[in-house]
Order: C-alpha cells, then structure tokens, then sequence
C-alpha cells in the first residue's frame, strides 16, 4: 500500500504541483488550502504517513497547526515548507515537533529525500 502524504497550504497551484510530484514518486498525495480543512479530515480518521506543511498561512499557521496537533495527541511526521528562513514561527514549529523544514523554493530530489527520511524514522519506508 503507497504511503499517504497530506499538503497543507494555501497557494492552489502549489498543492496542485506537490500532489502530480508526490503521485510520480509513487505515494498517495492529498492536498487541503488550509490548516482546519486538514483538521476536519483528521476528524473523519484520514491520518497521512507523513505532513508536508506551508509555515505562512491565513487564519491558523502551520505552527499554530502543530499545536494544535500535539495538543490534540496525533504524532506524524511534519515538514515544514517556508519562504523566510529562521523566522519566529519556523522555531514555533520546531518547538511543536516539525521534523524539518524545506526552504522555498526546494528542488524535487531535496523534497523526496527529506519525506523518505520523516518515513524511515516513524517505522516506515
């Protein structure tokens, strides 16, 4: 069975480019435009292998998702996805257990090694 990633951002033709790349790499890619859209699948028990997170949203975050997560008890592999390096929400995130985080823009091999590696080191490959 493929691997399940979820892309949490805001930027449509963003989701659109990751889930064609995720899918050609061999995963199953599900995108949502923002952190309580993602929340809401959550609730209907679609749990991904692993996250790939947009930092700068409108409404929550992606730090205030992680939180939102931790605090909510679900632990998967998070990837941050950020424009603006080292910035207080990047450490926010960090903090609340992101695994890494992928500068934008990031090149296709750099995204697929990071989601492989969040996978070898929550039991999975």
């Amino acid at each position: 069975m493929p691997r399940v990633i979820h892309i949490v951002d805001d930027d449509e033709p963003v989701r659109t480019a990751l889930s064609l790349l995720l899918r050609s790499f061999g995963w199953q890619a599900s995108a949502f435009g923002s952190a309580r859209a993602f929340l809401e699948s959550l609730r209907q028990g679609d749990m991904p292998d692993c996250l790939l997170l947009d930092l700068n949203m409108p409404g929550m975050n992606g730090a205030e998702l992680m939180e939102a997560l931790a605090s909510m008890r679900v632990w998967v592999p998070v990837i941050i996805m950020t424009g603006q390096r080292d910035s207080p929400l990047e450490a926010r995130a960090r903090r609340a257990g992101a695994r890494e985080v992928l500068n934008k823009p990031f090149g296709d091999e750099e995204l697929k090694a990071s989601i492989e590696r969040a996978l070898a080191n929550a039991g999975g490959g």
